[in-house]
């Protein structure tokens, strides 16, 4: 984990969206209360330091990169598919669109997949390597699908990596903030365990699993 004054980070958010907010859709129960709330406080450090460095400018080389994944899914019975929709407050909204709190602002890149992976069908890639990305901070929903799909897809294509004068490979940094993803209870699994055992999985071999305090202090700080 690195500040951003020493690598080019992408903050990564994955499926924010209205299609999460339904009580029993997904699960009996759903881990990590305080992700929406982490989320925001990682996603406006990263919007504050964009504006300290004077985004959009040539003298502005150390700004964030935020990144938006939506899902649109390709069945009609789910409730990410573009058609969806979804009460909330008394106000039927579409089920696609994003939180509010996470709305992306203009200037920050929205990637549509209707798989897992960020990376698939998706210009998520060749965007992260066109801004010379050496570190991601990704969040989101869910934890044991496409936030760990996308996780391990990034490792593997070695999106932040680069090959070194003399040959070698400097992998670059993926930080998944283990307090900002949320997944829901899976079989007879309780969703904090599902949680758990996913970020565990992916800790190490993966990336690196922090919470929200360390990257707001070590990352934006």
């Amino acid at each position: 984990m690195k500040s951003v004054t020493a690598a080019k980070t992408a903050l990564i958010l994955i499926d924010i969206q209205n299609g999460f907010l339904h009580p029993t859709h997904w699960g009996r129960s759903r881990s990590t209360p305080e992700c929406e709330r982490n989320i925001a406080f990682l996603l406006n450090q990263a919007r504050e330091h964009n504006k300290r460095q004077g985004e959009g400018t040539k003298e502005a080389p150390n700004t964030v990169a935020i990144c938006h994944v939506h899902h649109h899914s390709i069945y009609p019975d789910s409730l990410l598919h573009p058609d969806a929709q979804i009460e909330i407050n008394g106000k039927s909204v579409d089920a696609v669109q994003p939180q509010p709190f996470a709305r992306p602002q203009p200037g920050e890149p929205v990637f549509i997949k209707n798989v897992n992976s960020s990376f698939i069908g998706t210009e998520l890639e060749a965007y992260l390597r066109s801004q010379g990305i050496r570190q991601l901070v990704i969040v989101g929903l869910t934890t044991d699908h496409c936030v760990s799909t996308t996780t391990r897809m990034a490792n593997n294509l070695r999106v932040v990596s680069v090959t070194t004068p003399t040959g070698e490979l400097d992998e670059g940094d993926i930080v998944l903030v283990g307090d900002a993803c949320a997944t829901f209870a899976k079989g007879d699994f309780d969703a904090r365990t599902v949680h758990r055992v996913n970020l565990s999985s992916l800790n190490g071999e993966f990336a690196q699993v922090a919470n929200t305090r360390d990257v707001l202090r070590n990352v934006f700080g």
